[in-house]
């Protein structure tokens, strides 16, 4: 993911996951801390949602329990997440999804989702959607030929210093959370995933 980054080169134990998942596991048996390399570049807890700046160095995770591992988002994803997990792949797509928007330094993030059935070798429909962000604005476009029918229940904006006047999907104006400590922003949007939709905040 960083060519440019020599450091990288020799790293063997952290790995992403896509492009967007940087996974740090602790390998060391009876320990509960790890070390890990932050590449110049703007990252996200998973767990807390924390905004953490690389310096394109070496950092140290202390008291990580035994069923955790560090998970950290980079800056400039739109992750599409199943609202909660199930026991199995038939019971989880039954369930809605929420849009973590991650934005990069540059305050802009992508994202993309493939939903087909799950089952067929060769599906007839499938939907396809992108999803970009920037500006305070989210656009979501695509192809919907599959109706999975779920909804994207939420989007979570990262990051967000302050509070908007106002939130609004198309015309309509809808619900909106700020945590001015955790500078996270939620917004239900409740959009079924039939058809692209716009997103914009006011401030």
């Amino acid at each position: 993911m960083y060519p440019q980054d020599n450091a990288t080169f020799g790293i063997d134990l952290q790995f992403f996951y896509g492009n967007s998942i940087l996974v740090s596991p602790v390998t060391d048996e009876n320990v509960t801390s790890v070390s890990i390399y932050l590449p110049k570049d703007r990252f996200y807890d998973f767990r807390t949602f924390e905004p953490v700046d690389g310096k394109g160095a070496f950092v140290s995770l202390d008291n990580v329990d035994f069923a955790t591992i560090p998970l950290h988002i980079r800056g400039g994803a739109v992750l599409p997440l199943r609202e909660n997990g199930t026991m199995t792949t038939t019971e989880l797509r039954k369930e809605n999804f929420e849009l973590v928007i991650a934005p990069g330094v540059d305050g802009q993030a992508s994202g993309s989702l493939y939903i087909d059935d799950g089952v067929s070798v060769s599906p007839q429909t499938t939907t396809s959607v992108t999803f970009k962000y920037a500006n305070g604005s989210l656009d979501v476009k695509g192809e919907f030929g599959f109706d999975a029918g779920v909804k994207i229940a939420r989007v979570i904006i990262l990051d967000a210093q302050s509070a908007p006047k106002q939130v609004a999907v198309g015309n309509n104006a809808v619900t909106f959370n700020h945590n001015a400590t955790s500078g996270v922003l939620t917004v239900e949007v409740d959009m079924p995933l039939t058809s692209g939709f716009e997103m914009h905040l006011t401030q």
